[in-house]
Protein backbone atom coordinates (compact mmCIF):
# COMPACT_ATOMS: atom_id res chain seq x y z
CA UNK A 1 0.00 0.00 0.00
CA UNK A 2 2.87 2.51 0.94
CA UNK A 3 4.51 2.23 -2.43
CA UNK A 4 1.73 2.94 -4.32
CA UNK A 5 0.94 5.80 -2.24
CA UNK A 6 4.37 7.55 -2.10
CA UNK A 7 4.02 6.77 -6.27
CA UNK A 8 0.97 8.54 -5.99
CA UNK A 9 1.77 10.90 -3.14
CA UNK A 10 4.93 12.38 -4.97
CA UNK A 11 3.43 14.50 -7.27
CA UNK A 12 1.07 15.70 -4.84
CA UNK A 13 3.63 16.60 -2.33
CA UNK A 14 5.61 18.73 -5.32
CA UNK A 15 2.16 19.90 -5.90
CA UNK A 16 1.63 21.04 -2.21
CA UNK A 17 5.36 22.53 -2.42
CA UNK A 18 4.82 25.04 -5.59
CA UNK A 19 1.53 25.95 -3.83
CA UNK A 20 3.50 26.95 -0.66
CA UNK A 21 6.03 29.05 -2.50
CA UNK A 22 3.36 30.82 -4.37
CA UNK A 23 1.38 31.70 -1.48
CA UNK A 24 4.47 32.99 0.13
CA UNK A 25 5.67 34.99 -2.95
CA UNK A 26 1.80 36.29 -2.62
CA UNK A 27 3.07 37.56 0.32
CA UNK A 28 6.51 39.34 -0.51
CA UNK A 29 4.58 40.88 -3.59
CA UNK A 30 1.57 42.00 -1.41
CA UNK A 31 4.22 43.55 1.20
CA UNK A 32 5.88 45.45 -1.60
CA UNK A 33 2.46 46.42 -3.04
CA UNK A 34 1.99 47.94 0.87
CA UNK A 35 5.22 49.75 1.24
CA UNK A 36 4.48 51.47 -2.66
CA UNK A 37 1.39 52.54 -0.97
CA UNK A 38 2.82 54.21 2.16
CA UNK A 39 5.54 56.09 0.30
CA UNK A 40 4.53 59.71 -1.13
CA UNK A 41 3.67 58.44 -5.12
CA UNK A 42 1.99 59.56 -7.80
CA UNK A 43 -2.04 59.06 -8.06
CA UNK A 44 -1.88 58.26 -11.24
CA UNK A 45 -0.47 54.73 -9.77
CA UNK A 46 -3.56 54.23 -7.59
CA UNK A 47 -5.36 52.27 -10.03
CA UNK A 48 -2.54 50.04 -11.04
CA UNK A 49 -1.41 49.39 -7.85
CA UNK A 50 -5.17 48.18 -6.97
CA UNK A 51 -5.65 46.15 -9.76
CA UNK A 52 -2.28 44.31 -8.74
CA UNK A 53 -4.00 44.00 -4.79
CA UNK A 54 -7.31 42.98 -6.49
CA UNK A 55 -4.81 39.85 -8.54
CA UNK A 56 -2.91 39.21 -5.41
CA UNK A 57 -6.41 38.12 -3.48
CA UNK A 58 -7.56 36.54 -6.35
CA UNK A 59 -4.48 34.24 -6.43
CA UNK A 60 -4.79 33.41 -2.80
CA UNK A 61 -8.15 32.53 -3.38
CA UNK A 62 -6.94 29.94 -5.95
CA UNK A 63 -3.79 28.68 -4.21
CA UNK A 64 -6.63 28.10 -0.94
CA UNK A 65 -9.23 26.32 -3.58
CA UNK A 66 -6.63 23.87 -4.75
CA UNK A 67 -5.20 23.23 -1.56
CA UNK A 68 -8.21 22.18 -0.52
CA UNK A 69 -8.71 20.09 -3.25
CA UNK A 70 -5.54 18.53 -3.18
CA UNK A 71 -6.64 16.94 0.46
CA UNK A 72 -9.64 15.77 -0.92
CA UNK A 73 -7.77 13.66 -3.29
CA UNK A 74 -5.20 12.67 -1.58
CA UNK A 75 -7.70 11.49 1.36
CA UNK A 76 -9.84 9.34 -1.43
CA UNK A 77 -6.81 7.96 -2.97
CA UNK A 78 -5.65 6.73 0.40
CA UNK A 79 -8.98 4.66 0.89
CA UNK A 80 -7.58 1.81 -1.84
CA UNK A 81 -4.54 -0.60 -1.29
CA UNK A 82 -1.58 -0.73 -2.98
CA UNK A 83 -3.27 -3.74 -5.11
CA UNK A 84 -6.38 -1.44 -5.87
CA UNK A 85 -7.15 0.55 -9.47
CA UNK A 86 -8.13 4.11 -9.05
CA UNK A 87 -11.89 4.32 -9.56
CA UNK A 88 -12.34 6.69 -12.89
CA UNK A 89 -13.69 9.18 -11.09
CA UNK A 90 -10.16 9.64 -8.70
CA UNK A 91 -8.11 9.52 -12.05
CA UNK A 92 -9.95 12.03 -13.75
CA UNK A 93 -9.67 14.28 -10.56
CA UNK A 94 -5.75 13.75 -10.70
CA UNK A 95 -5.90 14.68 -14.02
CA UNK A 96 -8.24 17.82 -13.49
CA UNK A 97 -5.93 19.04 -10.56
CA UNK A 98 -2.56 18.74 -12.92
CA UNK A 99 -4.59 20.86 -15.26
CA UNK A 100 -5.42 23.05 -12.73
CA UNK A 101 -1.90 22.82 -11.62
CA UNK A 102 -0.28 24.14 -14.72
CA UNK A 103 -3.11 27.04 -15.36
CA UNK A 104 -2.48 28.63 -11.55
CA UNK A 105 1.42 28.25 -12.63
CA UNK A 106 1.40 30.19 -15.68
CA UNK A 107 -1.02 32.93 -13.84
CA UNK A 108 1.10 33.35 -11.68
CA UNK A 109 4.31 33.72 -13.64
CA UNK A 110 2.54 36.13 -15.36
CA UNK A 111 1.59 38.04 -12.42
CA UNK A 112 5.21 37.79 -11.00
CA UNK A 113 6.95 39.17 -14.16
CA UNK A 114 4.18 41.86 -14.34
CA UNK A 115 4.36 43.22 -10.90
CA UNK A 116 8.22 42.77 -11.21
CA UNK A 117 8.04 44.75 -14.23
CA UNK A 118 5.82 47.47 -12.89
CA UNK A 119 7.81 47.77 -10.05
CA UNK A 120 11.03 47.83 -11.68
CA UNK A 121 9.88 50.53 -14.11
CA UNK A 122 8.00 52.78 -11.74
CA UNK A 123 9.43 52.24 -8.18
CA UNK A 124 12.92 50.99 -9.05
CA UNK A 125 14.22 51.79 -5.55
CA UNK A 126 11.81 48.79 -4.19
Amino acid sequence: MLDNLERNLSPHESWKSILRVMEDETIIFKTQLADVLSKNFERRHLGYLEFFQHRFLKMDEQIGLLRHELRELQEAMQQYDETAVYPVGITNLRELLAAKMDRIQDNFDALAADFRMYLHKYFPGI
